[in-house]
């Protein structure tokens, strides 16, 4: 799964920062950088820097830090890689 249907399916309805973020993304779906599955290295500062770059504040790239570690987990777990 992509991060970004990763912050969809799960975060669109939280009322708290990675709730924006998610419908932000959702918002800015043409352009937010799309990783494909299995593809953790490299994308996260591919994403981390896409969210700087649009002036994302400290509270939203906090938001995309905690995302990650839940999104990375989520998906090794799923396809049994290894942490």
């Amino acid at each position: 799964m992509k991060f970004y249907t990763f912050m969809v399916r799960n975060h669109i309805d939280d009322t708290g920062p990675i709730g924006k973020l998610a419908r932000d993304m959702k918002e800015d779906k043409e352009h937010f950088p799309m990783n494909g599955v299995m593809k953790f290295d490299g994308w996260h500062r591919i994403m981390r820097d896409y969210l700087e770059g649009c002036g994302a504040e400290d509270k939203y790239l906090d938001a995309f830090e905690e995302a990650w570690k839940e999104y990375e987990q989520c998906e090794r777990k799923r396809l049994k890689l290894k942490l």
